[in-house]
């Protein structure tokens, strides 16, 4: 029987490193990423105004490189398939701007730190009085999603779980009663009022990301409020540093049934892939690798140039992107942390 509830629209927020290599053979971000953004903001103003967003590294470690991932985002969509059309074509847009860099799409460096770190943030939105419903049924299937968007494979230059970066990150963190506190895997924005899935790690390949999308949509249409609980989610997170467990393979199923959504993705991740590929080719070939499948959808060196870039043009970039967006990043913050939502205060209890 069809669904009788309104239709969500879905967008998303994707963050991507950009490396390039010095002369000792070592990959760091750099400033002149900010020359992309120029570009991709005077090109189009309306669209990259609030469609691109750079991250700074924090603390000693910015002191030797201050820049930290970059991030596009989409407009919003009815469907799935739009907006995977959309996101690899935001994709584009940003390889034609930085055409120089190795884009590499995962949730950790093997050198970050709690705050150099990218993900993909999925955006949900559904009318007030389907909030509780659908956060709730979202953060029951949260852990078959995040595993299988898993590609933070290390911490700090040692080998770690699937999942580092959601150990590590400051910016995420167990469910609470609050859902509109920031920082934590799931939460409803106070800016935009949607529902937003902050735990999931970069996507590169189209296929994986269609079947996350999908499966987010299929969740976010159900009728029926599904059993969930903060307790047995935040159990389940703590599985994120090893891998699913029957639990989650369970969750899966369930999930195949009310999306298509394969359970073999998480076994199959970008995390296992990227380690194999780090101890057979090493360190330059799986960022080559992983540049090319950011860029064209396909594992593969595609001879992005990588070398180091000259001061200017960090200079320059900062000058044409970062000052020019300022007045719309304080009116951000200033939303993102203290807008009230139109129906008041919000409450999602518990489906036990």
């Amino acid at each position: 029987m069809p669904s009788t509830v309104p239709p969500p629209t879905l967008g998303l927020e994707e963050e991507v490193f950009v490396l390039y290599q010095e002369t000792s053979g070592t990959f760091r971000t750099s400033t002149a990423s900010f020359q992309g953004l120029a570009r991709l903001l005077w090109r189009h103003p309306s669209r990259n105004l609030g469609g691109t967003a750079s991250n700074f590294r924090r603390g000693p470690a910015a002191r030797r490189e201050l820049m930290s991932s970059v991030e596009i985002s989409t407009p919003v969509h009815a469907h799935p398939d739009t907006l995977l059309m959309s996101a690899l074509s935001r994709r584009r847009e940003l390889s034609r701007a930085l055409p120089d860099g190795l884009m590499v799409p995962l949730g950790l460096l093997p050198d970050s730190d709690s705050f150099h770190t990218a993900g993909l943030h999925v955006h949900v939105g559904v009318p007030p009085e389907r909030l509780a419903t659908v956060y709730g049924n979202l953060a029951r299937y949260l852990p078959v999603l995040t595993h299988a968007s898993a590609s933070s494979p290390w911490w700090q230059g040692q080998p770690g779980g699937p999942l580092e970066r959601v150990q590590h990150s400051f910016a995420l963190g167990p469910l609470i009663s609050d859902p509109l506190a920031r920082f934590q895997d799931l939460i409803v924005t106070r800016r935009l009022g949607t529902i937003e899935l902050r735990v999931l790690d970069p996507i590169a390949d189209p296929e994986r990301l269609r079947a996350v999308l999908h499966a987010i949509w299929s969740v976010a249409r159900l009728d029926e409020a599904l059993p969930w609980s903060r307790s047995t989610y935040n159990r389940l997170r703590e599985g994120y540093r090893t891998g699913p467990d029957d639990e989650v393979r369970a969750l899966a199923g369930e999930l195949q049934t009310i999306s298509g959504f394969d359970p073999a993705w998480l076994d199959h991740t970008a995390a296992r892939q990227v380690r194999e590929s780090w101890q057979r080719d090493g360190e330059a070939a799986t960022f080559r690798a992983l540049d090319g499948a950011y860029r064209s959808g396909a594992w593969g060196d595609l001879g992005t140039r990588s070398g180091r870039p000259a001061r200017w043009r960090g200079v320059a970039g900062f000058a044409g992107y970062y000052l020019p967006k300022l007045p719309y990043m304080a009116r951000k913050v200033r939303a993102e942390h203290h807008a009230a939502l139109p129906q008041g205060p919000l409450d999602i209890p518990d489906r036990p």
